[in-house]
């Protein structure tokens, strides 16, 4: 009974689009302008101090539906993405919120505590919610700054304070524009290749960072840009298509493998004579 939504369950589960590429145990932050109408967010990995049933630390995911209506909240959410000390802070603020005993009380289906204010009701649990989020977006400072929006899809290695820059930017766009499209991080690709098979998997404008990868710059994703710009060999396996094949190709690898199965077998005729 550890893990479950609290409240209302999403009654779109619009992330599962990318869903194949995210790890939710983990930090991810995933920005998706859906139908040109309404944006969504979902941000995971938000550590708590607290622990569940067998000792593992407690790490909440939070899901704001149109949460462009709210562009202070949502900057608020995509620096705590992006930034380990801000995704920290919200998880103190949400600890604050959500008291082992109303989360057990949830959980359980007992209810909460016996005052209105705290009565257990989906309501009561969004109210809470936007208190904490609110709480520390009060204390931060403006991220509404703009700047030129990559074109096309693209990524990048989120270690990059350059793609990162160009994350938020996009990620911004993604508020305030009607043209749909999608932001999100991941630890289930490191290699441009895999990035490359996963844009052309999806139908719409991409922007990705890859945590498990050492890319230096961003990299184009559009059409025909495949493999051949690949900057980094991230050790994360591809969730879609065959894992990068490139890596097995080297002749003088091929040389050493025939190599040792010659000595191997010379080795095994002079003992057994």
């Amino acid at each position: 009974m550890d893990y479950a939504f609290l409240g209302q369950s999403p009654p779109d589960r619009w992330w599962e689009t990318v869903g194949s590429w995210l790890f939710l145990d983990a930090e991810e932050l995933v920005v998706s302008r859906r139908d040109r109408r309404t944006t969504g967010l979902l941000l995971s990995g938000i550590p708590s101090q607290r622990r569940d049933v067998i000792g593992t630390r407690i790490r909440y995911t939070v899901v704001v539906d149109e949460v462009h209506d709210d562009p202070g909240l949502a900057t608020w959410l995509i620096r705590c993405g992006l930034e380990d000390e801000a995704r920290e802070r919200l998880g103190r603020a949400l600890d604050e919120g959500y008291d082992a005993d109303y989360v057990d009380a949830w959980l359980a289906g007992t209810g909460s505590a016996d005052s209105a204010s705290h009565d257990g009701s989906p309501q009561e649990v969004e109210r809470r919610l936007l208190a904490a989020v609110r709480e520390g977006a009060s204390a931060a400072p403006d991220d509404t700054a703009g700047g030129n929006d990559r074109r096309g899809s693209w990524a990048g290695g989120i270690q990059d304070p350059g793609a990162r820059e160009a994350f938020r930017i996009r990620a911004l766009r993604l508020l305030q524009d009607s043209r749909p499209g999608i932001a999100f991080t991941t630890h289930a690709l490191g290699t441009t290749e895999g990035a490359w098979r996963m844009a052309q998997a999806l139908s719409l404008e991409v922007a990705v960072l890859l945590h498990d990868s050492d890319m230096a710059r961003v990299v184009s994703l559009s059409q025909g840009s495949a493999a051949a710009t690949a900057v980094s060999g991230g050790k994360a396996p591809i969730p879609v298509g065959r894992r990068d094949a490139s890596r097995y190709r080297s002749p003088q690898l091929l040389i050493l493998a025939v190599t040792l199965a010659l000595a191997m077998a010379w080795a095994i005729w002079w003992l057994t004579g």
